[in-house]
């Protein structure tokens, strides 16, 4: 009864079909042995529901959007680090700049 309820919502809520998770169906009884929540369920059948997408060949463009947006936000960090490091690197070749020629003065006019 339990497994013909989990087939049904594999099928209905997450687009799998019955030929992909009939050879689950041990690993689906030895969760439900573990009598796990409702949100544990959704858990185990949206993974189902991944795998059997990964195994279409069909992309989940949301995992691959927030991998990319991650991805951005470390780049722009690692720029922001880069734009210090240039401005502490200018500020000190000014500095040597003036000091081995002290006639042309400082560049800065703050």
């Amino acid at each position: 009864m339990q497994t013909e309820k989990l087939m049904e919502a594999l099928e209905t809520r997450f687009g799998v079909p019955r030929e992909f998770a009939t050879p689950l169906l041990p690993m689906l009884e030895r969760v439900a042995s573990g009598e796990p929540s409702s949100a544990e369920w959704n858990v185990v059948l949206a993974g189902i529901a991944r795998a059997y997408r990964a195994s279409q060949g069909e992309v989940d463009k949301g995992a691959e959007v927030n991998e990319v947006s991650g991805l951005m936000n470390q780049f722009a960090g690692e720029l922001k680090k880069l734009d210090e490091s240039l401005k502490v690197l200018s500020v000190y070749l000014d500095r040597v700049n003036q000091h081995m020629h002290p006639s042309l003065g400082s560049r800065f006019l703050h």
